[in-house]
């Protein structure tokens, strides 16, 4: 009898039923059925053609018609049909001796080409286990999208890394959602040019004549060294999300052209293992999608549905596991069992029971798989509010899941997955401490100009650097606004001498690279010892590659400034560039085109360099004004990288410092797009970042033991903040008091109204306060005190006045017109009727530098401008928190 629920309209609904037929009332001379759109082929054994028509009159009652000839083509089925146009199917009958395959688990939901009828004897042999030195697979799926399965990925990601083990833990986590790829959105802002893709690599295995496409995870191995994100490699479903609906080659299509059934399983996991990870985590696509049954179908993986407390959610996830329990059942005792997490569950005492029921029926449902005590994994994580609308920052929505706690809650997994957990066993007076922080503190604010520091904070715009170019020569621009360490930086880089000791020092881990530095351009204020390190480092790289001819930065800058005398475009300055590049180490001295004959040279050698430049506004020093400082400076930012990136295998690379309204100035049209191209290089403090600064100076220099740098990337604003308590306080004040919370204070105090902080001006706080606080012996709970810290801002922001002022001379001139104003004029807020001087050009300069905000009627200075300028408040206290909080809010919005 036909089920209720099937009409037949089609062969595929002829198909269904026989599908449905359980194995314990297939007669023992049925071998196979195939159904096609026009015939239905049933293989028997000889002489049972009357049987089979018994059995299909009694299976497709009341539709089958039998005639009454011995023709192998008498007998059809009754399709759907319009009165007086009656539709059928014919049935074919196929005598045959063949007998069914052995079965095996095949990933997939698509309808077999074949129905074999197999005795029940048959055993379903399942895939081979891992062995022990291939990282395990998690693969993250959900019957409905929407239910945080991919911020459970990151999560899980993070708690893994994060874990103390005396091993640093490494992941790969691969977004394999090929429809709606989540974490390649959240990737754009930090790996804005991945260097491979889910889809490359599917293609790559596809076209690998090797049966395990040993070919394709090497090439792909060696392309994600460049994406290792702080102990994460990342996978994304494309190189580019604009790319999306261009899969050509899909998880089925490997699957089917493969002798193995379970490649995509077994690549994965040998990716991993080429890569050196702990882990594959991969976020599949929902739903009962193709896209995602190649994994949830193998019984090694260790599979997590993720599910929230909705009907439509629970029922959907019963009827995976359902369909695991039938195709896929992990019958060998090393094969894991599923994982089930509850997402968005409420936190409210009173609705906790809405819990208990779905998690009932979905444990029912896993019956099967359990054996003995064994017990599912099942994670309750909360309803969070903030991850309603999740940033598309990577680091942002991070943070949230730090915030949240789901990561804390997926320690959980760490029990459940085959990975090592071993745990890391862990290890003056006042005023000393007072004068060792100000001595310290003082070094590092001119150590951009001093060759004393050797060692330096690994920020996250050198930690992307690092990464990014841990396996190829950087071509890149880094763009820093003055005090945000543009010539610290420089002097590290030229000091390591090669590209690979740079990026290990700055977080890289897979690290192949031993390109040569050579510093072309320097700033002039270095002093004599920093001066001789660069010079050192030139001559050391130029004899290194066999020149002796070297020439020095003051004829480079005499060459350019004499070249910014005629008017030149850019493909022009394009070639002066690259020719002084290949002067600064010796290559063919003042001939021109040596610039262009380097890479040939360097190549046929087997010999990669590094240039490194900074120092361009000692160099361009009329940029604002001048066309043709502006095209040098155009080429320099655009055609040179350009033409290095297109050289066969880039044997030169490039990183470029420069200030931002230099960019600006030089690139007329698309200055944004450029700048955004290398933002994640970019030298912008955030507010947890200055913190963590804040608290490496007093690590490295055990001024409080108890912290420990090691985890600094762990930490957010809240937490650095509790770190540094024993610092500044709570409070500027007792913590009874109703002061500003310190660090918050710090951070508001020293930030301009583009919610920017520079590292030299907090270093410098850190040293002023410390100077100031030596003497104190009010304040026993802290090393700086709060009026300490207040009058040392004034301090850095006189000196920020004038550092400025020597490098940008447009805000020269509008600092010198203020403070030149007769006291009673020296107020802020100020409107436009009252401060005449200031034209709306001059305003709107001071405002795109973050010194002034406009609110209402009213121009408000920052406080790191303010005290410099020698303002005072107009009304009251100064509004530190409140006009930084709207400076925040309006630099998020642009």
């Amino acid at each position: 009898m036909i089920p209720s629920d099937i009409r037949l309209y089609t062969w595929v609904d002829v198909e269904d039923v026989l599908l449905r037929i359980k194995s314990d009332e297939l007669p023992k001379w049925l071998v196979f059925a195939r159904c096609y759109w026009d015939e239905l082929s049933i293989g028997i054994c000889v002489g049972k053609k009357a049987e089979a028509k018994e059995w299909l009159e009694e299976i497709f009652e009341p539709r089958f018609r039998a005639g009454k000839t011995e023709e192998m083509t008498d007998c059809f089925i009754i399709l759907e049909s319009i009165k007086g146009e009656e539709r059928t199917l014919p049935i074919w009958f196929e005598e045959t001796d063949e007998q069914a395959p052995t079965p095996k688990l095949i990933p997939s939901l698509s309808r077999p080409g074949v129905i074999w009828f197999e005795p029940q004897d048959r055993d379903i042999q399942p895939p081979e286990i891992f062995p022990s030195n291939i990282p395990p697979i998690v693969a993250f799926h959900s019957f409905k999208g929407g239910v945080g399965r991919t911020t459970h990925v990151l999560a899980l990601a993070q708690a893994l890394i994060q874990e103390k083990t005396t091993k640093k833990r490494k992941v790969l986590v691969v977004d394999g959602d090929l429809e709606a790829p989540g974490i390649s959105w959240m990737l754009e802002g930090r790996l804005p040019n991945p260097p491979i893709s889910f889809a490359d690599f599917l293609a790559l295995a596809h076209g690998d004549s090797a049966p395990t496409a040993e070919e394709a995870i090497k090439l792909v191995s060696d392309r994600l060294k460049s994406a290792l994100i702080d102990g994460i490699y990342f996978l994304p479903a494309f190189r580019s999300t604009r790319k999306f609906t261009t899969l050509e080659v899909k998880p089925e299509h490997l699957i089917k052209g493969a002798k193995n059934p379970f490649l995509l399983t077994e690549i994965l996991a040998n990716l991993g293992k080429a890569l050196g990870v702990d882990i594959v985590i991969i976020d599949l696509r929902s739903g009962l999608s193709e896209l995602a049954t190649g994994l949830i179908l193998d019984p090694r993986v260790y599979r997590v549905f993720v599910t929230t407390l909705s009907e439509q959610s629970v029922a959907g996830t019963k009827q995976l596991l359902e369909l695991i329990a039938e195709r896929a059942i992990s019958t060998v005792e090393e094969n894991p069992l599923p994982a089930v997490i509850f997402t968005k569950v409420p936190e409210n005492e009173q609705l906790k029971y809405l819990i208990v029921e779905p998690e009932e029926r979905l444990l029912e449902t896993i019956q099967p798989f359990l054996e003995k005590d064994r017990e599912p994994v099942r994670i309750i994580t909360p309803f969070a509010e903030n991850l309603l609308v999740l940033p598309q920052s990577l680091e942002d929505v991070i943070i949230i899941l730090q915030q949240s706690g789901i990561v804390e809650k997926m320690r959980t997994f760490l029990e459940w997955l085959p990975i090592d957990d071993t745990q890391l066993i862990e290890e003056k007076s006042l005023t000393s401490k007072r004068k060792s922080l100000k001595e310290k503190a003082e070094k590092l604010v001119y150590a951009e100009r001093s060759s004393e520091i050797s060692d330096f904070f690994a920020t996250t715009p050198l930690r992307n650097l690092a990464s990014r170019y841990q396996n190829s020569l950087p071509i890149t621009v880094i763009v820093g606004a003055k005090g945000s360490g543009k010539t610290y930086t420089f002097l590290q880089i030229v000091r390591r001498e090669n590209w690979g000791t740079f990026a290990r020092d700055a977080g890289a881990i897979e690290v192949d690279s031993q390109a040569l530095i050579v510093p072309i351009l320097e700033s002039r204020n270095l002093d004599s010892n920093a001066q001789n390190l660069v010079t050192e480092r030139r001559n050391k790289t130029v004899g290194a590659l066999g020149f002796d001819r070297p020439q020095d930065a003051t004829s480079i800058r005499d060459w350019i400034s004499d070249n910014c005398q005629t008017k030149l475009h850019e493909g022009q300055w394009r070639k002066i560039w690259l020719d002084i590049m290949a002067w600064a180490i010796g290559f063919q001295p003042e001939n021109k085109d040596a610039g262009q004959k380097l890479t040939e040279y360097l190549t046929q050698q087997d010999q990669q360099v590094v240039f490194v430049i900074d120092g361009l506004e000692d160099l361009f020093q009329n940029f604002a004004d001048d066309k043709n400082q502006q095209t040098a400076l155009r080429a320099l930012l655009q055609e040179v990288p350009l033409w290095l990136e297109q050289q066969p295998g880039r044997p030169l690379g490039i990183v470029i410092f420069i200030r931002r309204d230099m960019v600006v100035a030089a690139i007329h049209q698309n200055a944004a797009q450029m700048m955004d191209r290398y933002r994640p290089f970019a030298l912008k403090w955030s507010r947890e970042e200055a913190l963590r600064l804040v608290v490496w100076v007093i690590g490295k220099f055990k001024i409080i033991e108890r912290l420990e740098i090691d985890k600094l990337r762990e930490m957010g604003e809240e937490e650095l903040a509790r770190e540094l308590v024993p610092l500044w306080g709570k409070k500027l004040g007792s913590d009874r008091s109703k002061e500003a919370r310190s660090a918050k204070w710090v951070l508001d105090a020293l930030s301009d109204f583009n919610a920017q902080i520079q590292s030299r001006d907090l270093v410098r706080l850190l040293s002023l306060a410390a100077s100031n606080s030596i003497n104190d012996t009010r304040f026993e709970d802290r090393l700086l005190i709060p009026t300490g810290i207040r009058d040392a801002l004034t301090e850095c922001s006189i000196q920020k006045i004038e550092e400025i002022s020597l490098e940008n001379t447009v805000l020269e001139k509008i600092f010198t017109d203020l403070n030149n104003l007769p006291e009673k004029s020296k107020k802020t807020p100020f409107t436009r009727e009252n401060m005449q001087l200031l034209s709306l050009e001059k305003l709107k300069i001071l405002e795109d530098n973050g010194v002034i905000i406009r609110e209402g009627d009213n121009y408000h200075i920052a406080e790191i401008f303010r005290l410099g300028l020698g303002f005072s408040q107009a009304i009251g206290r100064t509004k530190i928190i409140s006009l930084a909080k709207i400076a925040r809010s309006r630099a998020a919005l642009d």
